[in-house]
């Protein structure tokens, strides 16, 4: 859809002598004659129609305007192709400034990383924070730092996808022209959190625990991956937690399981540092992850129950 032009003055001839008339007694008061015969009215009149002119062209955008503009917008060594019109033109420059070339939010950081190679699947920007030097147990604001978490595409079964040093540098060389002049870029692989499912799965009956078993470990590998993961399934969100009750819903929806219990009475989630456990009156509620990071399966300790003994 072409841009349409905007109307940079839209009065005509009737307009401009009414201007002008309504004027005179502020300007002129002993005027009282604004007859046409009048000399005065006549000026009028003639300024009134040459402006008209004026105004027309002033609305009407040439192709040589339009060639400058596009010199201007493209630089000064730029010369307009003889095989494109100027519609052409005006296109593909418009195309280009619309091309983020310049990371000023947390947006840009992360669409420019993912532009700078191919072998990046995820990207996420964390402001005022310097990840490559701080404590990860003591995490503290840094004005002026900007880290951005890389994730490399990886095959389904690599559970921890880590970013090779040379990708990182890419990343970084990329970014550094494109930052702004007092922004310290910091760019990282992503801290990975394992967590673990302990459940017991009441089956369907005639449903057998050999046919379950791998469908349940796999279902819960693929929500918990950071590349296959999430509601969405475009990887586990950086920093959200694992809640108890979603866990519960995914395993409840498989197919052939009746319902899903805790085991004997333990959390349902593992985790190796107890302080990221979430609870609620001594019921755990969610892990905690943090902003960095990322969660990845870990053991699955299910245990199954069957109306019918034996299967």
């Amino acid at each position: 859809m072409p841009v349409e032009l905007p109307n940079l003055d839209d009065r005509n001839y009737e307009d401009l002598v009414q201007e002008a008339l309504s004027l005179i007694p502020t300007y002129a008061p002993d005027w009282t004659n604004y007859n046409p015969s009048d000399p005065g009215i006549t000026l009028i009149e003639l300024f009134a129609y040459l402006s008209e002119m004026l105004i027309y062209r002033l609305n009407r955008v040439t192709d040589a305007n339009q060639y400058t503009f596009l010199k201007l917008l493209n630089g000064s060594d730029w010369q307009p192709s003889p095989e494109k019109t100027l519609n052409e033109e005006i296109r593909e420059t418009v195309l280009k400034l619309r091309q983020s070339q310049r990371a000023v939010n947390r947006q840009d950081f992360e669409n420019l990383a993912l532009a700078s190679d191919p072998q990046i699947a995820r990207a996420h920007c964390i402001p005022r924070r310097n990840l490559i030097s701080e404590n990860p147990l003591k995490p503290e604001p840094r004005p002026g730092h900007v880290s951005v978490v890389i994730v490399p595409q990886a095959p389904p079964e690599t559970l921890k996808p880590l970013p090779t040093p040379e990708l990182l540098q890419t990343v970084a060389q990329y970014l550094e022209p494109r930052r702004l002049l007092t922004t310290k870029v910091n760019v990282v692989a992503p801290r990975y959190v394992e967590v673990g499912v302990r459940m017991t799965l009441h089956l369907q009956r005639d449903v057998r625990q050999a046919d379950i078993t791998p469908k349940a470990i796999a279902l819960l590998r693929k929500y918990l991956h950071p590349l296959t993961g999430g509601t969405d399934g475009k990887g586990w969100p950086f920093g959200r937690n694992v809640y108890v009750s979603e866990i519960y819903e995914i395993l409840d929806k498989l197919e052939g399981i009746n319902y899903v219990t805790t085991t004997n009475n333990q959390e349902e989630l593992t985790v190796s540092e107890p302080e990221r456990l979430v609870t609620d009156k001594g019921k755990l509620i969610a892990i905690n992850i943090q902003p960095e990071e990322l969660v990845v399966p870990g053991a699955m300790d299910l245990q199954f129950e069957s109306p019918i003994k034996g299967i």
